[in-house]
C-alpha cells in the first residue's frame, strides 16, 4: 500500500490497529505476536526503569521475563497520531495498567507510550515505543 493513497485516517487506524494487536498479544502473554507488531531492528524502552532492549532476540528476552504470570490489562486512550512524513509515523497514548489480584481487578499503574511507527509491507510496525509512568 502507497502512502500516498493513504488518509490520515487511514494512518490513524492503522497505527491503532497495530496498538490493539500489540496489546491483546501482550496481555495474553502472546510474545510471538508481540514481536509481529515491530520491525526486526526496532527499540523498547522503559527510560524510569533502565529498560532497553533492541532487536528481536532481546524483545524475545524481555517480553518473556516481564510478562510471565502476570495478569494484565493495558488499556490505551486519548491515542494521538501525528501527519505521515514518507513512511513513518509518530503516535502518543495514554495507558493504564490493571492487575487482576486476590481482590479482584485494580489500577496499577497510569503511563504514556511515544512510538515511532513505519509502513512495512500495508502494516505499521512499530520502530520505537517508550513507555513511561506518572509516578
Amino acid at each position: 500500500m502507497s502512502m500516498s493513497h493513504l488518509t490520515q485516517t487511514d494512518v490513524t487506524v492503522g497505527v491503532q490497529a497495530t496498538q490493539a494487536a500489540y496489546t491483546q498479544a501482550l496481555d495474553a502473554g502472546r510474545v510471538d505476536e508481540v514481536l509481529a507488531t515491530f520491525r526486526d531492528d526496532a527499540t523498547f524502552e522503559i527510560p524510569q526503569f533502565e529498560v532497553s532492549a533492541q532487536g528481536h532476540a532481546a524483545l524475545r528476552d524481555y517480553y518473556t521475563a516481564s510478562t510471565a504470570e502476570l495478569n494484565l490489562r493495558h488499556v490505551l486512550a486519548n491515542t494521538m497520531v501525528s501527519k505521515p512524513a514518507a513512511d513513518t509515523v509518530e503516535s502518543s497514548s495514554d495507558v493504564l495498567v490493571l492487575m487482576n489480584g486476590e481482590s479482584g481487578w485494580a489500577l496499577k499503574m497510569v503511563g504514556k507510550y511515544r512510538d515511532a511507527l513505519r509502513l512495512v509491507d500495508g502494516e505499521w510496525l512499530f520502530e520505537r515505543r517508550t513507555l513511561s509512568f506518572a509516578m
